[in-house]
């Protein structure tokens, strides 16, 4: 997990996680020396507790990104270790636009965990019912 930390995307998205922190943080110190002002009311107060919980969503939300994709490399990195068995540090494939986060080993497929495979039920349900609807709109909008 910690080279997945090195990359220079990841120390991005962690100096933004950190700075949205710390500007809350700051937020909610203002709002309180604005509550404890004589011009201050409850309405103040509020935010100067609110404005820790944006902090918290930022932290937690961060945190939820780095853990899904190291999740997604590790599976990619079991799927391919024992069919090929390359090294620990097996070749990545950095195409820009496909994550984020990094570069991804060969083999992770762009769109998700569930890319590539077959639609869940209720997705094909709705493809279909999409493509039923564009054949209509067709056929009704063909001068034909």
């Amino acid at each position: 997990m910690l080279r997945l930390l090195v990359t220079p995307r990841w120390i991005g998205w962690t100096l933004v996680a950190l700075a949205a922190v710390v500007v809350c943080g700051g937020m909610a110190y203002w709002q309180l020396l604005r509550a404890e002002s004589p011009a201050g009311s409850l309405l103040n107060a509020g935010y100067a507790f609110q404005w820790p919980l944006f902090g918290l969503f930022f932290a937690a939300l961060w945190w939820r990104m780095l853990r899904t994709e190291a999740r997604a490399l590790d599976e990619v990195r079991a799927e391919q270790e024992p069919a090929a068995s390359l090294p620990h540090d097996a070749p990545v494939r950095d195409a820009p636009g496909d994550s984020p986060f990094g570069p991804r080993p060969a083999g992770v497929r762009p769109g998700g965990l569930d890319a590539g495979g077959a639609p869940a039920p209720g997705r094909a349900r709705y493809n279909a019912a999409l493509a039923e609807l564009a054949a209509r709109e067709q056929k009704e909008t063909d001068p034909s």
